[in-house]
């Protein structure tokens, strides 16, 4: 099958067959089946945009059109199943295959892809490197390098932040739903506990001698045992979702702690930048005394940007990793009710 749309006449890199499901968006605690059987999954590359895509097509209608970035993640949740979240289309997706084979081939087609794309970016850093050392640049060439840089760094930074204000908005609804459960299973509890009481007090009454009555206090307390297991389940489960709602509740405060420090760390760099790009401009008008001195302040401004770049990079991948983690065994848990 080739793609025929605005990114023009596209052979697929790799084709599977898969069911496609999707994450109800009202409900975000169950699955709807998107398509009406196994429906091909492939994987393109996006000469126009430079970016690969993960495109499923079930007649005239379009499953699935996710961009693979660096940040995402397949988790495999079973044997024959994966799911994966598209942070800029705010859906999750998971794939049903055949055999487990079938999902390993996916996955391992998907992690190679991925880490190509992570080279190439990594490629073209160096290239600016190399093309920034072999110039003779001048002070205003060296300035406008830098805001270059800049503008960049912040449109990343941005798009980061506006991801990471998503999925906060996505788990703090879902932790107030996880909330709205535990009430209504301590509700339940209670229910169960006054059963208990009522059916202890039926026991304890005396009974005559006649066979019915001791079958009846017999079946009684059968079902007392039953109902005390249930309710030690109930009080189990309860008490493990209370943990998650804390664990939970720490990862969305420390979130929303990296998310002010990176918007205090990415205004204080554009002050610096405006404050040396008015500096060199200013010294621009005047005889120039140390050119290789502004040379290399304006070296060691773009290499604070990109050093402040890596780092927000990999603390926000990691954090990611771990909400979508956390977000997966709360919805298991959730489900398993």
């Amino acid at each position: 099958m080739h793609l025929n749309t605005n990114m023009g006449v596209q052979a697929p890199l790799y084709t599977c067959k898969a069911i496609i499901f999707q994450v109800d968006p009202e409900t975000r605690r169950s699955w709807n089946q998107l398509s009406t059987g196994a429906v091909n999954v492939q994987i393109f590359y996006d000469s126009i945009k430079n970016v690969h895509r993960i495109i499923s097509v079930d007649g005239s209608k379009i499953l699935i059109n996710t961009v693979i970035t660096s940040r995402m993640n397949f988790i495999k949740t079973s044997e024959k199943f994966c799911q994966w979240m598209d942070s800029k289309a705010n859906q999750v997706y998971g794939l049903g295959f055949a055999n487990e084979f079938e999902l390993t081939r996916f996955i391992n087609k998907f992690t190679t892809i991925k880490e190509a794309s992570r080279n190439t970016v990594r490629s073209h850093s160096l290239n600016v490197r190399r093309i920034s050392r072999a110039m003779n640049f001048n002070d205003t060439s060296l300035v406008i390098v830098a805001i270059y840089f800049s503008s960049n760094n912040a449109k990343v930074w941005q798009e980061e932040l506006e991801i990471l204000r998503s999925n906060n908005t996505k788990l703090t609804t879902a932790l107030q739903e996880s909330h709205a459960n535990v009430e209504e299973w301590k509700r339940q509890l209670q229910f169960y506990r006054e059963e208990c009481s009522r059916l202890r007090q039926m026991i304890c009454t005396p009974h005559s001698s006649d066979h019915e009555q001791v079958s009846d206090a017999k079946e009684t307390k059968n079902r007392l045992g039953d109902i005390e297991f249930h309710n030690k389940q109930q009080e189990q489960k309860i008490s493990q979702l209370e943990s998650q709602i804390q664990r939970y509740t720490t990862q969305i405060n420390s979130l929303k702690d990296r998310l002010s420090r990176s918007e205090t760390v990415n205004q204080d760099l554009r002050s610096e930048l405006q404050q040396r790009t008015v500096s060199n401009s200013a010294s621009s008008r005047t005889p120039s005394r140390s050119p290789h001195r502004n040379l290399q302040q304006l070296s060691r401004l773009r290499d604070l940007f990109e050093t402040k770049t890596n780092d927000f990079n990999q603390t926000m991948s990691a954090q990611c990793q771990d909400l979508q983690r956390l977000c997966s065994q709360i919805t298991q848990v959730i489900s398993e009710f």
